[in-house]
C-alpha cells in the first residue's frame, strides 16, 4: 500500500511539472533601454558663471581635441578603420597593444576621442585606476554648462551617471569618465568638445518617434557595419581589462543575430525570447553547449551601449562571462544586439 501511494504521489508531481512546462512563460532576453529616455533633464538655459575651474588638461589624448587629425597619424600612423558619422562627423579607430582610441573628427579637426586599455592614455585619469579618486580632484558640477555657438544648454547628470559617467570640464575640453559601479574602477574615459557633446548627446537617448526613425533609415549600410565592428572591439576590450579572453568574431552568428532582431521587429510586440533564438541556432545547425543575448535599445552610440551593459547584472554576466567562446551581432532601428555561444564540445 505504501509502494502505491508513493507512486501515485511520483506521477502527480511528475504531471504538475509537466504542465509548468508546457505553460510556463517564455524565457525572455531583457531590454536594456536608455534610462534617459524621455528626460527632460537636458534643456535651454541661461548662462552662469561656474563657482570653480579645472585647469587645461596639459597631457595625454584628451589634448588632442582641436588638433588637426594629422598630429595623430604622425605618432600612431594610418587609423585601422575610418567611416562616416552623423552630422559630417567622421570615425577614425587606432589600436595598439593595451590602447584603444576611437577618434572623432569635422573637416579634419579632432572633436572627440574615446580612450581605453591598461596603457590608455587618459591623463588625469588611469584606467583601472580608483573611481572615488575622481572626486577628489576635480571640481565637478552636476549640471554642466554647454555652450555650442549661439545655443546654450545644461546638461544635469543624475546621481547614476555621477557614479558610472560622471562629466568634468577641462576649460574647453569635457572629459565623459566611464567607471565600473560593481568595482569602483576607471574603464574608459571620452574626451569631447562642445560641438562634439552637443551633438552626440551621451546623457540622452533617442527618441522613438519619426524624426529618430529617419535618421535610422538613412544611415549608411557601411556606417552600421563598422559601428558593429566597433561594438566587437570595445566589448573585447573591456573583457581584457578584466583579465578575460577577448571572443572570437563569428559571422555566422553575426546572420544569426541580424534574423533574430529582424523578425523580434517584424512582431507586434518586440521582444527577444530564447526560444526564437534556439530555433535559428537549430536551422543552421550550430550546436551549443551555452549562448546568452544582450539587447540595447535608445543609445546613441556604441560606447554608451557597452558601458551600461556593465553596469547592469544581467547584461554584466553574459559580456563578462568567461565561458563563452564567440560573439556576433546586429545594429538597426536604434537597437543593439550580441549574441554569445559557447559551442558544444
Amino acid at each position: 500500500m505504501r509502494n502505491l501511494v508513493i507512486k501515485i504521489i511520483g506521477v502527480v508531481l511528475m504531471a504538475i511539472f509537466v504542465i509548468y512546462l508546457f505553460y510556463s512563460p517564455k524565457l525572455k532576453f531583457d531590454v536594456l533601454e536608455n534610462p534617459k529616455q524621455n528626460d527632460a533633464s537636458n534643456h535651454a538655459y541661461k548662462q552662469k558663471e561656474p563657482k570653480y575651474e579645472n585647469k587645461k588638461l596639459e597631457k595625454g589624448v584628451g589634448t588632442w581635441i582641436g588638433k588637426p587629425l594629422s598630429h595623430l597619424t604622425q605618432k600612431y600612423g594610418q587609423a585601422e578603420r575610418s567611416y562616416p558619422y552623423k552630422n559630417g562627423f567622421k570615425q577614425y579607430v587606432f589600436r595598439g597593444k593595451d590602447t584603444y582610441y576611437l577618434v572623432t573628427t569635422k573637416k579634419d579637426s579632432i572633436k572627440s576621442v574615446y580612450a581605453t586599455g591598461k596603457k590608455a592614455q587618459v591623463h588625469p585619469f588611469k584606467v583601472r585606476g580608483n573611481a572615488s579618486k575622481v572626486f577628489e580632484h576635480a571640481y565637478i558640477n552636476p549640471e554642466v554648462e554647454i555652450k555650442d555657438q549661439d545655443e546654450s544648454k545644461e546638461i544635469e547628470l543624475s546621481d547614476e551617471d555621477l557614479k558610472t559617467q560622471t562629466l568634468i570640464q577641462y576649460k574647453d575640453t569635457y572629459a565623459q569618465v566611464y567607471s565600473d559601479q560593481e568595482t569602483h574602477k576607471i574603464l574608459a574615459v571620452r574626451y569631447l568638445d562642445a560641438e562634439a557633446l552637443a551633438t552626440f548627446e551621451p546623457y540622452t537617448n533617442k527618441e522613438d518617434s519619426e524624426d529618430a526613425k529617419e535618421e535610422a533609415d538613412s544611415v549608411p549600410y557601411s556606417q552600421n557595419a563598422n559601428q558593429l565592428m566597433t561594438l566587437y572591439e570595445i566589448t573585447n576590450e573591456m573583457r581584457k581589462i578584466k583579465g578575460i579572453k577577448p571572443l572570437k568574431i563569428s559571422n555566422e552568428l553575426g546572420d544569426i543575430a541580424e534574423v533574430n532582431l529582424y523578425n523580434a521587429l517584424t512582431e507586434d510586440q518586440t521582444e527577444f525570447t530564447e526560444d526564437a533564438l534556439r530555433r535559428e541556432l537549430d536551422r543552421n545547425e550550430i550546436r551549443y553547449d551555452q549562448l546568452g543575448l544582450n539587447v540595447g535599445y535608445g543609445f546613441n552610440d556604441v560606447p554608451s551601449v557597452v558601458h551600461n551593459w556593465l553596469n547592469s547584472d544581467s547584461h554584466r554576466s553574459r559580456m563578462l562571462n568567461s565561458k563563452y567562446s564567440e560573439m556576433g551581432g546586429e545594429i538597426k532601428d536604434h537597437y543593439y544586439t550580441l549574441l554569445f555561444l559557447k559551442r558544444e564540445s
